[in-house]
């Protein structure tokens, strides 16, 4: 292994450790995107065997993609059987991912035509059920051909995932690295939590002083775009309500989109009929303005502005008494405590929350804008979990594994 592969691998966590993947290359000119995919997915721990046709070896140079995943890649298929070495043996990998897929390749693994490392990887991998990602990428005109969208069909009924390419300046480009990992992560991740619903609530909220300014706070909504993320790879249906910012959801997760709090409380109580838990992550102003001017207020007619503050509904009351029966997990932000959770936990007994996360507010380098957090997690049961500093995409997938602890289940690797 190079030393670049491992000081990289899990660095954006570690939903990938121990897996190995066979990342296939074709020739398309979006092959040179290639390296920075097997990049992202070592980033997520993953071990990255790369194998490419012929034709994408003259495209790319194999020595590249040997230091983006620190593996040989396989180009021709040798006395060692490598399609057997990677399917069957010691050697044997977890999923295939094919990215960039030609439409010549797509229509010969439709057809189980085996004539070339990839085609040949694929045929294996088929044949013993070892799951396949394929992100086509080509020109528009190919992508609407009849021929492929059949062969592009017959693969899913095969159980393939289609990471379907972005439509621009008349090509079918290849899908963004961030939505082809989702893919893979989804596809290796168990499921224990298969036909189960949650809502997640997520980023700020704002209350309106007038027409265009507005009491909020610093919140991206990471934290809990990351927990809607960790439910949906373990096979979750999540609804996320999500305040403004600047972050795009994650990849199969139904969006709610709201500004105040008072559409916050109305998503909430519509989404949390009929579901599980309410993970609510959101930084939910606590105050509004009592009255909305409704225009902008002009400085030069008020120099001096006193503005009536009011609490803004409590939310999670309401959800609880509307859905008795619903798991609520509040966040819980603290300014420089977080050494007492029973008190904690205590103070939010009327709400009977299964867990509570506490994470300390005070600190400039985790919570509000920032991509790290460190929080303490107490549980209805009397357990107490402290999660050091990390990613919230790694703090997110450790809160849901405890969530599902506390709920009596367990984490196994499964397809």
């Amino acid at each position: 292994m190079s030393g670049s592969v491992a000081a990289i691998r899990g660095s954006l966590g570690g939903e990938l450790l121990g897996r190995r993947i066979a990342h296939c290359l074709t020739s398309s000119v979006s092959i040179y995107k290639a390296p920075d995919i097997s990049r992202a997915l070592i980033r997520h721990g993953a071990d990255l065997i790369p194998v490419m046709t012929p034709d994408a070896a003259r495209l790319l140079s194999p020595q590249l993609m040997e230091w983006a995943t620190g593996n040989a890649p396989i180009v021709d298929v040798s006395g060692r059987v490598e399609h057997v070495e990677l399917t069957e043996g010691a050697g044997k990998v977890d999923l295939v991912l094919v990215a960039p897929a030609s439409a010549n390749t797509i229509a010969k693994i439709s057809q189980g035509v085996s004539d070339n490392s990839v085609t040949l990887l694929c045929s294996a991998a088929l044949g013993i059920g070892i799951p396949i990602v394929i992100a086509p990428a080509m020109h528009a005109s190919m992508v609407n051909n009849p021929a492929l969208k059949e062969a592009l069909k017959r693969l899913v009924e095969m159980g393939v995932s289609i990471v379907s390419p972005m439509m621009e300046e008349s090509k079918a480009k290849l899908a963004p690295e961030h939505q082809i990992v989702e893919e893979v992560i989804y596809r290796l991740t168990p499921k224990p939590l298969k036909g189960r619903r949650f809502v997640v609530s997520a980023g700020p909220t704002r209350e309106f002083i007038d027409r265009v300014r507005y009491i909020s706070n610093p919140s991206t909504g990471l934290m809990g775009i990351e927990v809607a993320r960790s439910l949906r790879h373990l096979g979750g249906e999540v609804i996320l309500l999500l305040g403004p910012t600047h972050l795009n959801p994650p990849v199969g997760v139904e969006t709610m989109r709201i500004v105040s709090t008072t559409e916050m409380e109305q998503a909430a109580l519509e989404a949390a009929h009929g579901s599980e838990a309410f993970f609510s992550a959101a930084a939910i102003a606590d105050y509004r303005p009592v009255t909305t001017a409704a225009q902008k207020i002009e400085t030069a007619l008020h120099p001096r502005l006193v503005i009536e503050l009011e609490a803004t509904p409590k939310i999670l009351e309401s959800v609880k008494r509307a859905e008795p029966e619903l798991e609520i997990i509040p966040f819980k932000a603290v300014y420089g405590h977080n050494d007492e959770p029973e008190k904690i936990m205590r103070s939010l007994s009327y709400l009977d929350p299964l867990m509570v996360v506490i994470n300390d507010v005070s600190r400039s380098d985790i919570g509000f804008a920032s991509a790290f957090n460190e929080v303490t997690v107490v549980a209805r049961s009397g357990r107490i979990y402290r999660l050091p500093k990390s990613s919230k995409s790694v703090i997110a997938h450790r809160l849901v594994e405890i969530y599902v602890q506390e709920k009596g289940g367990h984490l196994q690797r499964e397809l």
